[in-house]
């Protein structure tokens, strides 16, 4: 048995950078920030020699688990080059995070399952082979574009260069005493909106020049600022998001969306300014995104 803990993560800000043939090579630039509500990933062999995967302790077929399943068939590549092959492998993810709204589940997941399986199979690989592995498979699967390399920077990110991490580049804004809190109203389908040739034109044409804004005033204000500007200009933000956003900021609160959620994240430094609301959670900054359990 191998378990491991991964931080979640949520941008404010992207832009998609999908055109190389290199998967390595693709992502987002943009911003945003990793949380201490992350995901277990355990890992063990299956009784039936059949591959299983569980999200929250229940069953789902490989489909749902697409990312996950990604991760493994890279993985057991490697395996089946040593001449052992004849196994079914168990993956269980306890998810702390809401799954499909933007908190980066899928590659919390890929990450937990790539250094799981690293320890359980006994390969002799590095850490950046695994962190590629993940983002291959977030790439590949449409599970989300720039996840990986924010996870490997940690806290409030903006991501200058997209690509996995030691080909992307990412830089920490200074954290200046903000904490951070969620709300969360539903799905998005993360796929949907990537690989959608108009949604990604709106989003780049928008996202490239706040995403400069930001690198020339890379303050957490400007951030949740470009945040807010990108989700309204973009059309990503639903009615009811731009309602939330217009009634809750105030000088000590800023807001952005959660991208790709359908939810917002509250930026501030005193827990008396937060507004008391159903749902509302308050998270912790997470500077280091991969622990063995």
């Amino acid at each position: 048995m191998s378990k491991y803990w991964v931080a979640s993560h949520i941008s404010g800000i992207f832009t998609i950078h999908d055109e190389h043939p290199d998967p390595l090579y693709r992502g987002s630039q943009g911003a945003g920030f990793s949380i201490s509500r992350g995901a277990k990933t355990l890992i063990e062999y299956s009784d039936d020699k059949k591959h299983h995967f569980y999200f929250n302790e229940e069953e789902v077929e490989k489909e749902k688990a697409n990312v996950t399943n990604n991760v493994l068939n890279q993985i057991l590549v490697l395996q089946k080059n040593r001449g052992e092959s004849d196994f079914g492998i168990s993956i269980y993810h306890d998810f702390d995070v809401p799954l499909s709204c933007g908190f980066g589940a899928s590659a919390s997941g890929a990450l937990g399952c790539s250094f799981a399986l690293r320890e359980f199979l006994d390969l002799e690989i590095t850490d950046k082979y695994l962190y590629g592995v993940a983002h291959i498979a977030e790439i590949n699967e449409g599970g989300g574009l720039g996840d990986i390399l924010a996870l490997y920077q940690g806290g409030y990110e903006i991501r200058t260069r997209e690509g996995a991490p030691f080909i992307g580049d990412a830089k920490n804004l200074i954290t200046n005493g903000y904490k951070i809190a969620t709300l969360s109203f539903g799905e998005i389908a993360t796929k949907s909106v990537i690989r959608n040739p108009n949604w990604k034109e709106k989003i780049n044409n928008v996202g490239r020049v706040l995403i400069e804004n930001l690198i020339a005033e890379p303050t957490i204000r400007n951030f949740a600022t470009v945040s807010q500007q990108f989700s309204i200009s973009s059309f990503l933000a639903t009615p009811q998001i731009i309602e939330y956003m217009k009634n809750l900021e105030t000088e000590d609160i800023l807001v952005g969306q959660i991208m790709l959620g359908n939810g917002i994240f509250l930026l501030y430094k005193d827990d008396s300014n937060l507004p008391k609301i159903d749902g509302l959670i308050k998270e912790e900054l997470c500077f280091s995104a991969v622990r063995k359990l």
